[in-house]
Order: C-alpha cells, then structure tokens, then sequence
C-alpha cells in the first residue's frame, strides 16, 4: 500500500539536501551553442540515474553532442518514457544580478527564495526537482510505480539535430511503453496553471546574399561606402527579397503554397479554446513580454487562435558589414539573415525549404543562399488520453483550475514520440521558473500564497505519477492540498 504521507514527509525533512542538488545540477554548465560543459553535465546527469537505482546507464554517442539513455526496471505493468534536455543557452553579453553558473539562492520581491541560474527554469532545475522526487519515492516505497526510460539529449537549444540517432538505438524498446511523462514547475507567476498538450515543429535557417554569388556588389571584402553610387548593395538586395516574402506588416506570408496543408483546429481543439477563453488573461503575457499591443488589437478567442494556428516566418536577426560602436563607412560584401519558421498541424517541416527557394528564384533572387540548421515537427496529444488524464485528475484534486492548451505556441522535438513511436505526451506540475533564455532566470524554492515552493512542487510530481501509475485499475489516491501548505 502506497503511503504518499510518508513521501511528503520525506520530501519536506530533505528540502535542504533536495535545493542543494539542484543547485549542483545548475551550477554544472551545459551550454551547447559553445561546447562549454556538455560532456561534463553529461556525465552528472549519469551518476544522478544511477544514484537513482537504474539498471542502465549510458552515454549515448551522436554525430554532435552526447545523449543519455537509462533504464529503471520496477518490474511494474506501466512503462514511461521520461524526456530531459541538459543543455542551456549562452550567457554572453547578458547582465545578471547573480551570476549564472553559481546558482544562489536570492530574495525576489512578491516570490520569496529563488534560485537564480542559466537552467533554473528551462530546464534542468525543474528536471532535478522531478528526479527528487522520484529518489523520495524510491526512499520510502523501495521502488517506484512505474517503469522508465530515460531519454536525454543535450542539443536542444540547437534544434535537437541528432536526437534522432538516440532515439533509434532504442526504437524497439521505446515502443513497447505505454506514455511520455514529464514533470516540472508549470505555474505562471499568478499561479495559474498551464497544460500543454503539444507543439508546433520549427524549422531554422539562414539566407545569406553576397556580392560574389550574385555578381554584382563588392565581391570579395567591404568596400567605402561612397562607392555606393556606383556599387550595387548585397544588403538591399536581401531586404528586398525578404520584403516579397511577406505582407507589408510582415504578418501574412506570401511564398506560394504556404499555407496549403495547414489544418484547421479539431472539434477537440475548439473545444478546448472555448474553455481556455474563461480563464485567459493575456494581461500576464503582455507584462511577462512587456508588450503593450498584439497583432490587429486581437483579444479573447480570436487572440489564442491566431497565437495556436498560425504558422510563422520570423527573422531572429540580420547583419552585414560593420556593426560596432562609432563610425565605419562601408558598403558590405555579403549579408546573412537568420530565420526561423514554426509549423502546425499538419505542414511538413521537409516542404520548407523548397518552397523558399522556389518563391526566391520566381522572384529572380536564385542567387541568395539558405543554409538550414535544423528542423522538426509538430507534435499532438488527445487530451482524452490516459497519461493527460492522470495529470489532470491531480490538479482537480488539489482544487486548481487549469489553462488546457491544444499545443503550445513553442517548439520541442515530442515529434519523435508522438508520430515516430505513436506514444502520447503529457506532463506537468506545480511551481513556477521565468525568464528563459534572458538574464536573472530563475526557479522558485520557497514560493507563496499563490506560486508553490520546491517541497509542494515535488509533491505534485509524485501524485502524478502515481495518478497515471493507477489509472484504469480503480486505484483511488488522496492528494494533499499544497495550497493548504504554502
């Protein structure tokens, strides 16, 4: 018989040992845009699943950074998958009030105890609070309610390019489980609570317009920019080819063929949408973005389906010739542009590019380059699903209403479960982290009223997976309330 009071127990008598590890998870570096650390975090998440009791361990080589496989077998009648990404982004050029590998715990005003680090959020802090958990189960159960495999990867920040090659070594495995389950903070600062049951694929990329493939413009260096008045620009030839891409406004994309394979929301999404209108303040993005007005004034429904369905083409940055400080006059050799696109059900992140380059040669540009980075799909889950369900029935438990989002607006690479392995994706939990990929991110330890602390954050984690360990065996679980706790 599971006692869930003793785990929380357990959990509360070690919140100073359970802070400390995800201090040391955070304060190992594991930026994979400058190689700084990786094979190192690699390593420490290792020794984590076998302080875990997992029977496999190992590291899984790829064409680019290292992969993590391990096998937990509680010889139990479910299997999970489990899904870390150990890489962060960099910190360079970034101000922090607390410096970014040295994850200190520091007072945030209306928050109390934060640890603030690159990772605290986004999101090894999260990942090392999930796996406290699971030690505490294991601490005081022997063993834990479910079976697991482990999938680690430590190139997300760089568009998972060789995740694949770790999921196909163990293909044959993986699909022998029943879900995709993870856990981490999933409050906004409000303490409101967001499920997302999916993600749009992402497709990243850089055009480049030089002098010497077009021939015309400077062609081997910059060049003083009073030869402009004989000079061809390589700069404005690429503005002027990404101003045929889109609307005036830079909203509506025009490179044919686009838009023919996007999907229109399911009943279950509308559905989800309708409710997701009762309860959506888009007053906390604005403040969390600082953003003052969206696209056409849009509100409401009209606001969540343009943000959930619309496909994008955004440029992430542009630069050509001089941009330092001062004054240097040049008329520059070549230009890159990088861009990234987000696809929705049911685009194909492969049509991409071909049609890129399609709409650049129609339009007389087949000289202008592109390079793509990486891509991958979309990923969906039925919220009718057993493993979302699970998830759900915790929250109702505790008495929390919940934003249910058909997918998120971001990109992760669940593809791979999803449509490769046919496996359902869910996951969530209380506590709350911000400022993701920006200075001072940060994960809240002590929480308040509204925002739940490391201890009642992983107690979540732990009702969860014993809600999906037990579901559809007439199992019933009596949750603790953490909002009685904070």
């Amino acid at each position: 018989m599971t006692d869930l009071q003793k785990i929380y127990r357990y959990i509360e008598e070690h919140e100073e040992e359970h802070i400390t590890k995800v201090q040391e998870f955070l304060r190992q570096p594991s930026v994979s845009a400058e190689d700084l650390g990786i094979r190192e975090c690699a390593d420490l998440l290792c020794s984590y699943y076998k302080d875990l009791g997992c029977q496999e361990v190992e590291i899984v080589e790829t064409n680019g950074h290292p992969g993590v496989w391990a096998y937990y077998n509680a010889d139990n009648e479910k299997t999970i998958v489990n899904y870390c990404m150990y890489d962060t982004q960099p910190v360079e050029g970034e101000e922090w009030s607390s410096p970014p590998f040295e994850a200190n715990v520091v007072e945030k005003p209306s928050l109390g105890k934060v640890i603030i680090a690159r990772g605290a959020v986004n999101s090894k802090g999260g990942y090392r609070m999930w796996l406290n958990a699971l030690e505490a189960i294991i601490a005081i159960q022997g063993k834990l309610p479910v079976n697991i495999m482990f999938t680690a990867e430590g190139e997300e920040e760089l568009g998972s390019p060789h995740f694949p090659q770790i999921i196909a070594k163990y293909q044959n495995r993986l699909k022998e489980a029943d879900a995709v389950l993870g856990c981490g903070p999933s409050q906004d600062q409000e303490g409101k609570i967001k499920m997302f049951l999916g993600v749009k694929g992402i497709v990243y990329l850089e055009l480049e317009c030089s002098g010497k493939s077009w021939g015309r413009g400077p062609q081997a260096f910059d060049i003083h920019s009073s030869t402009k008045a004989i000079v061809d620009s390589p700069v404005w030839r690429l503005i002027n080819a990404l101003s045929t891409m889109v609307s005036g406004d830079g909203n509506t994309i025009l490179i044919e063929g686009w838009y023919d394979k996007v999907a229109s929301p399911s009943l279950e999404d509308i559905e989800l949408v309708d409710k997701l209108v009762e309860v959506f303040d888009d007053r906390v993005w604005k403040e969390s973005f600082k953003i003052k007005r969206w696209i056409d004034d849009l509100e409401g429904k009209d606001l969540i389906l343009k943000y959930l369905y619309s496909t994008t083409l955004n440029i992430d940055g542009i630069w050509g010739g001089y941009t330092g400080p001062g004054t240097k006059t040049v008329l520059p050799h070549k230009v890159i542009c990088k861009v990234d696109v987000r696809v929705v059900p049911n685009q194909k992140p492969e049509d991409v590019v071909p049609l890129i380059r399609a709409h650049l040669d129609k339009h007389g540009y087949n000289d202008i380059e592109i390079r793509e980075h990486d891509r991958y799909g979309w990923s969906k889950t039925s919220v009718k699903e057993p493993v979302a369900q699970a998830v759900l029935s915790v929250y109702k438990g505790y008495g929390k209403k919940v934003e249910v989002w058909p997918h998120m607006g971001g990109s992760a690479p669940f593809y791979l479960y999803t449509q490769n392995l046919n496996l359902p994706v869910a996951g969530g939990g209380l506590g709350h982290g911000g400022r993701a990929h920006s200075p001072d991110e940060y994960l809240v330890i002590q929480g308040n009223e509204k925002v739940a602390g490391l201890v009642e954050a992983e107690k979540s984690y732990v009702d969860i997976l014993y809600a999906y360990a037990g579901w559809n065996r007439g199992s019933s679980i009596s949750y603790s309330s953490p909002q009685k706790a904070l």
